[in-house]
């Protein structure tokens, strides 16, 4: 218990002093916040394992275990006593702590005469100042770890947050969170991934025409809309009529009572007679005439539950995203950085919105990754450090993206070829497929980087292309296509 107060108020503490030079940046970030919360926790967790593993104090906790277990016994000899006393100061010589040889050998020569009793009364002693200087050891070498790993971890913590300090007014600027920075499930994130990140956000946030572009990509689903039957349930009233016994309208049987009113002629005609007169005054008594049944009818209204078909209008969600980045030869430099940075924002955006994320790095080989599942902010960066160089071959990205987008969770998903299309065509089976997986809902765009086009420029393989050109941060195509865009945007219904 003691060790769970200590570890509690060194977190608690430790998240005070953050909060003294960072709280603005954990408000700011709901994530930001739990990720912080969610890092205390595991490092509670590890401390406490490193405290069970480094314990230096097993051995004389198990000494002491054994001499108390002995004094219970009521009958010790002196030779137990010495062993106990060798053990009791080598543990005070471990810790630095007064031995007191003089003051413990007088008390057992004092108490030789009188064994059993004073031996006992000695060997309680004993073990009640051992127990004493044990928690006293053990608790100042636990505050001493906890410290040691506080400072370390606080460490940590203020590198990650100046960092993030550095790099927050791109996610300003970009509308990021600066919670994916926090999470450190996955690897913890060096100077250098900060250093390559901050150059990758910076194009974006300096440059309004890939902010655009972002942006178009991000809504290109928002527009879309389907119709569809849907079976709905609703509630509808209706009116029945019920008995109501309160009511005497009609006649609806016989019944025995002794309602005098409604009393059948055949009861009453007892009453004819002296004799069977008593026979009517019985059957009162034990409310055994026979009576006409009267009741009404009542009209009251009911809801009932029913199911119907109707045709209802949805805005479909923004669903999965395939990334396909040329890490080429050909794309070196600006264009590449570009490349990255784009995809960058749209990974980190995908996760924002719960979307799932399949990167593709190509040139004439590929690398992947899935992002659908938990994944931290150096699985990107690390990704995106890698180039290949050497030439172009789009077509094993495009065969993996069709094998990806096949899949359940990546059903319906789009698909972002970022390149300078330097490159020779597709096989026609590629092309086959593509339409296949097109008219099944899935959609195909590209971004080319620079001003050196294939002849064809693949126009028949994707829906939409933007033609980035970073000399003069302008997009081709932008305008045609942000006009449709806001026209459809004005038809949909509020």
């Amino acid at each position: 218990m003691r060790q769970i107060d200590q570890l509690d108020r060194a977190a608690d503490q430790l998240l005070a002093d953050l909060n003294e030079d960072y709280g603005y940046l954990v408000r700011k970030s709901d994530r930001l916040s739990d990720q912080l919360t969610h890092q205390l926790e595991c490092w509670k967790t590890d401390v406490r394992k490193t405290l069970s593993k480094e314990y230096p104090f097993g051995e004389s906790e198990q000494k002491l275990e054994a001499w108390t277990r002995l004094i219970e016994q009521d009958d010790i000899q002196q030779d137990p006593f010495q062993a106990a006393f060798k053990d009791f100061f080598k543990f005070c010589k471990k810790v630095k702590y007064p031995e007191n040889r003089e003051f413990w050998q007088q008390q057992l020569n004092h108490q030789a005469a009188d064994k059993n009793d004073a031996f006992t009364i000695v060997g309680r002693l004993l073990q009640q100042e051992w127990q004493k200087r044990l928690d006293k050891a053990k608790s100042e070498w636990e505050l001493e770890k906890i410290s040691v790993l506080r400072h370390r971890i606080f460490n940590n913590f203020k590198d990650i947050l100046a960092a993030i300090e550095r790099v927050r007014p791109l996610f300003d600027t970009l509308g990021l969170d600066l919670g994916i920075f926090f999470d450190q499930s996955k690897g913890k994130l060096s100077e250098q991934d900060f250093k390559e990140f901050q150059r990758w956000a910076n194009y974006l946030a300096e440059d309004e025409g890939v902010q655009s572009l972002c942006s178009l990509l991000g809504r290109v689903r928002q527009i879309q809309q389907s119709e569809k039957l849907e079976r709905v349930k609703a509630v509808q009233a209706f009116e029945v009529n019920v008995p109501d016994i309160n009511s005497k309208e009609e006649i609806v049987g016989i019944r025995l009572g002794r309602d005098l009113e409604h009393v059948l002629p055949s009861e009453k005609a007892l009453l004819s007679d002296p004799d069977t007169s008593l026979l009517f005054d019985l059957k009162y008594v034990e409310s055994r005439l026979m009576c006409f049944d009267m009741q009404g009818m009542q009209a009251q209204k009911v809801h009932a539950e029913i199911e119907l078909e109707q045709q209802v209008t949805e805005q479909e969600k923004q669903g999965p995203i395939v990334i396909c980045v040329d890490t080429s030869g050909s794309m070196q430099g600006m264009p590449e950085t570009i490349a990255k940075a784009v995809t960058l924002f749209m990974a980190n955006k995908a996760r924002s919105e719960q979307r799932p994320c399949y990167l593709i790095n190509f040139s004439t080989r590929i690398s992947t990754l899935d992002l659908n599942c938990e994944w931290a902010i150096k699985n990107v960066i690390d990704f995106l450090k890698m180039s290949f160089s050497g030439g172009t071959d789009v077509a094993p990205a495009l065969n993996q993206s069709l094998k990806v987008m096949q899949k359940d969770e990546y059903h319906n998903a789009d698909l972002l070829v970022i390149s300078d299309f330097i490159m020779g065509g597709l096989p026609s089976s590629v092309l086959k497929e593509i339409e296949k997986l097109r008219v099944n809902g899935n959609r195909f765009y590209s971004l080319v980087v620079g001003e050196a086009f294939m002849s064809n420029r693949l126009k028949s393989l994707f829906d939409q292309e933007w033609i980035y050109d970073p000399q003069h941060s302008s997009i081709h195509e932008l305008v045609g296509f942000q006009q449709r865009l806001s026209q459809e945007i004005e038809v949909l219904p509020v």
